[in-house]
C-alpha cells in the first residue's frame, strides 16, 4: 500500500506482507525561500529540482512579486518569515535577504528549530556572526554559509593539487577581482552602499568569495594589513568601491590582494598560487599549472548554470550537497564556522585601513 498525503509532504510506504515486515516512512525535507531578488534564481532552480525537496514556501516584502512566483512554482507564500516559522512541515530556510536582515532571521530560524542555508556574508559584524554559530551549536540545528566559488571544478582541483603537495609547499598567492559596480546598481537596492544596510562595499558583496578562495587555498591566516578608498562612486555610496590587502599565513606563506568595482566590464577573478615546484593559475574560467618552464590548461570552469558567470556557477552543486548531507544528518561542508572566519578577512582588512596597522586574526 503506498499513501502520499500532499497537504503535509509526507510518503508514507508500508509493507504488509514479508511477515509484517516494518513500516518504512520517507519524508521529503520541507523547504522555504527568503527573499526574492537577484540571487532568487540560483537557489530555486536546484531547489525544485531536487527529489528530495519539497518547496512550501516563497517570502518577500513585495506581495505582488512573491504571489506571482508562488503561483508559478505551486507553493504558499508571506510577506513575513515569522508565518513560515511556526510551520512544523519546514526543515530548511533559505535566507537570500538584505545584508543586515541576516543576523536576525537566521536567529529566529535557528530557534525555531529549523536548519539555514544563509547567502554570504553570514552577517554585517564579527560579534553577530559568532552568536549565531554558538547558537547553532546550542540548537543543534545546521547554518550553510553560501561561498559556492569552492565548486568550482578550477577550484576543486586547485585544492587537490595543492593538497597532493605534488607541487610543494605554497609560498606565496595573489588574488584580483576587476568588476563594475556603477551608480545604476546602487541606486536598484535602498540598502546596497551603506554601512548600516550592506555592511560595506566591495569587500563583504563582491569580492568575498575571492577572499574565500585566498583562504580555502592557503589555510589559517595569522594577520593581515588592507586599505580601503571609495574612488569613484564617493557621491553615490559611503562604502569602498577599492581595497588592497597583504595577507600572511600560518604556514608562513604570504598573500596580495586587490579588488575594484570601478572597471569597464565584469573580469573573471585571476588567483595565482606560488608553490616550491610550480605555479597554479585560475583566470578565464579555467585552471592552469605551470612547472618546467611549461604551461598547460587542467580543467575549465562550467559555465551558464544560472546568474552570471563571473559570479560563478556552481550555487547547485553546492545546494544539492548541502541537501545530501542534511539528508545523512551529516554537517555541512562550508558551515557558520567557516562563514565566520572568512568574515574576519572581510572585516579585518576594514579594521586595519580605519586604524592604519596589521590586524591580528582571532577565529
Amino acid at each position: 500500500m503506498i499513501i502520499v498525503n500532499i497537504n503535509s509532504i509526507i510518503i508514507d510506504v508500508s509493507y504488509i506482507t514479508l511477515k509484517g515486515r516494518a513500516k518504512m516512512e520517507v519524508r521529503k525535507i520541507g523547504v522555504a525561500i527568503v527573499g526574492c531578488g537577484a540571487i532568487f534564481q540560483n537557489h530555486i532552480t536546484p531547489i525544485i529540482d531536487n527529489k528530495n525537496v519539497d518547496l512550501l514556501y516563497l517570502v518577500d516584502i513585495d506581495e505582488e512579486k512573491v504571489k506571482r512566483l508562488a503561483n508559478k512554482y505551486s507553493c504558499n507564500y508571506s510577506v513575513t518569515i515569522d508565518d513560515v516559522l511556526k510551520d512544523e512541515r519546514v526543515d530548511v530556510v533559505h535566507i537570500l535577504t538584505p545584508h543586515y536582515l541576516h543576523y536576525e532571521m537566521t536567529k529566529k530560524t535557528i530557534m525555531a528549530s529549523k536548519n539555514v542555508v544563509l547567502e554570504k556574508p553570514a552577517t554585517i559584524n564579527l560579534e553577530d556572526a559568532n552568536k549565531l554559530m554558538k547558537l547553532s551549536k546550542q540548537k543543534n540545528k545546521q547554518i550553510a554559509v553560501v561561498f559556492q566559488n569552492r565548486y568550482n571544478p578550477s577550484s576543486i582541483e586547485a585544492k587537490k593539487i595543492i593538497e597532493s603537495n605534488e607541487l610543494g609547499k605554497v609560498k606565496g598567492m595573489k588574488a584580483f577581482i576587476t568588476w563594475k559596480r556603477d551608480e545604476d546598481y546602487y541606486n536598484q537596492a535602498y540598502w546596497r552602499g551603506k554601512w548600516d544596510t550592506e555592511g560595506g562595499g566591495l569587500l563583504i558583496n563582491q569580492a568575498i568569495h575571492t577572499l574565500d578562495l585566498m583562504r580555502w587555498f592557503g589555510g589559517d591566516i595569522v594577520s593581515l594589513k588592507g586599505h580601503v578608498d571609495t574612488r569613484l562612486l564617493d557621491s553615490v555610496i559611503e562604502v569602498e568601491d577599492t581595497a588592497d590587502a597583504t595577507i600572511k599565513y600560518k604556514n608562513g606563506a604570504i598573500g596580495i590582494f586587490y579588488g575594484t568595482n570601478n572597471y569597464i566590464d565584469n573580469s573573471s577573478i585571476e588567483i595565482e598560487i606560488i608553490c616550491e615546484k610550480g605555479k597554479l593559475i585560475i583566470r578565464d574560467y579555467a585552471l592552469w599549472q605551470e612547472s618546467n618552464n611549461q604551461i598547460q590548461k587542467i580543467i575549465e570552469d562550467t559555465k551558464g548554470l544560472g546568474g552570471k558567470d563571473y559570479w560563478g556557477s556552481c550555487h547547485k552543486i553546492y545546494i544539492d550537497k548541502v541537501y545530501k548531507k542534511l539528508c545523512r544528518s551529516e554537517t555541512v561542508d562550508i558551515n557558520i564556522e567557516e562563514g565566520l572566519k572568512t568574515l574576519e578577512l572581510v572585516q579585518g582588512i576594514y579594521s586595519s585601513s580605519k586604524e592604519n596597522k596589521y590586524y591580528n586574526m582571532r577565529y
